[in-house]
């Protein structure tokens, strides 16, 4: 992606390519989005929200693991006080028990567990924000493209410079 940009770029300057850039200068700017995301409060209070939540969830998890904990040394100081048959069924208590606190960890911080679920809804409304924010300067300010300098990525851009349907028009050629 920053390969394309970047010759887009250069393309823009070299006389007789891409008309429209050629024809004016462009307005480039960018934003740092780490630094943007550190020094907002919304988004320090989502990021707070969440460590709260998180913390809930781990007080959790140490619970259950302390349970596991103290079942196993429970069977180990009684084992050879226990019957067979009444050890085979503290182990398969404690088997229980251990499959239930992996579930819980996988159900909060699994691939797109609890945690992540979480992370997206309170920091949608955020992002929402930051973008309606650069997308206000880019448009009031003039500026056709905004890079966000801590990903490379573009995060703003006028549409006449969009070249999508240009894209999938010749890929609809083929």
């Amino acid at each position: 992606m920053k390969r394309y940009l970047l010759a887009l770029i250069i393309l823009a300057v070299l006389p007789g390519t891409l008309s429209p850039l050629w024809a004016r200068d462009l307005r480039l700017g960018y934003i740092d989005s780490e630094r943007i995301l550190s020094e907002f409060a919304d988004s320090k209070a989502a990021q707070d929200k969440l460590a709260e939540e998180n913390r809930e969830w781990e007080t959790q998890a140490g619970s259950m693991r302390q349970q596991i904990e103290d079942m196993e040394a429970e069977l180990e100081q009684q084992s050879l006080l226990l019957s067979d048959e009444k050890k085979a069924e503290k182990y398969e208590e404690l088997q229980a028990l251990y499959l239930r606190f992996q579930q819980f960890q996988q159900e909060i911080w699994g691939q797109n567990g609890r945690l992540f679920q979480r992370n997206l809804e309170l920091t949608r409304p955020v992002v929402e924000k930051i973008n309606a924010a650069i997308a206000e300067i880019g448009d009031e300010e003039g500026y056709d493209f905004i890079f966000d300098a801590s990903q490379g990525n573009v995060v703003h851009a006028k549409e006449e410079f969009d070249l999508t349907d240009r894209v999938l028009e010749v890929l609809g050629k083929e």
